[in-house]
């Protein structure tokens, strides 16, 4: 289970969403939450909802040590549709959930926008692509977001204790999952059942972004293309949709990025001659 306060609110404080949108980003939020919790390592969880409707992306990122960012993009004005479900806010959509390990290839698997809630999204991908019977409830407002999450282990299938810990689960209430202590709620919904509780584990919203990083990017675009933008504007703004950290870079600050990157390009070889030479 999960409970998201500050870093649920930190993510609100960078942009103004609409009710819907925010709900719908803070469910998603906690249920990333709760998904990255069964991975093992350094691995980093990434789970996104892409739309062809007024909701476009809804993007959560998770890591082993709790640290997420979140963010979502719609097209303004919503309209009617934002008291719509997630089929009406979306359209055509995708579930794409991609896992990235400190070493080796990422994996992604991608399927198609099945179901009205993030809930049963979720589930079905577990259910059709994992083949890992999977339950969330999940739930978000202005102060919290959370979940719980309840997931057979592979290998222990014990389709009566499942099935008995389905319907438990399923008298659980939003007011519930949002206002009672985790303790105080597994208690209520288990009461009966053998429980043993562990030790929690923190969450904070981090955001990835650096002035290097937005330079590399900037390099990337082309350095023809940045100057002219320069010359049009006096300067290049690069907004970090996940934060709102605002970066701005002039003819100068472009000129050394380009320097620092000309030297890593130079340096580089010459470190590997060199230890080839060692070797020898």
């Amino acid at each position: 289970m999960v409970h998201l306060d500050q870093t649920w609110q930190r993510v609100l404080q960078s942009h103004d969403y609409p009710p819907a949108i925010s709900a719908l980003l803070g469910q998603l939020m906690a249920a990333t939450a709760l998904l990255a919790s069964t991975i093992k390592d350094e691995t980093s969880l990434k789970v996104e909802i892409r739309g062809s409707g007024p909701l476009t992306l809804v993007a959560v990122e998770c890591n082993s040590r709790g640290e997420m960012r979140a963010l979502a993009r719609w097209s303004d004005p919503l309209g009617n549709i934002a008291s719509g479900g997630l089929q009406a806010l979306v359209g055509n959509g995708l579930l794409v959930m991609t896992t990235e390990p400190p070493k080796g290839e990422r994996y992604q698997g991608i399927v198609s926008l099945e179901g009205d809630t993030i809930a049963i999204v979720l589930e079905r991908y577990f259910r059709d692509s994992e083949q890992l019977p999977t339950r969330l409830w999940l739930s978000a407002d202005e102060q919290r977001a959370t979940g719980l999450l309840l997931q057979q282990i592979p290998g222990e299938r014990e389709e009566d204790s499942w099935q008995r810990l389905q319907a438990l689960t399923d008298t659980v209430t939003h007011q519930e999952l949002l206002e009672l202590p985790r303790e105080q709620l597994l208690q209520r919904l288990y009461h009966q059942e053998e429980l043993k509780m562990f030790a929690s584990k923190g969450h904070e919203f981090r955001c990835g972004c650096s002035q290097a990083k937005v330079g590399e990017m900037l390099i990337s675009i082309g350095r023809q293309e940045v100057e002219e933008t320069i010359e049009q504007e006096g300067e290049v703004k690069v907004d970090c949709e996940f934060c709102n950290q605002v970066y701005l870079y002039d003819q100068q600050a472009v000129a050394d990025c380009l320097v620092i990157r000309m030297a890593m390009f130079c340096i580089r070889p010459g470190w590997r001659l060199l230890h080839a030479y060692a070797d020898r």
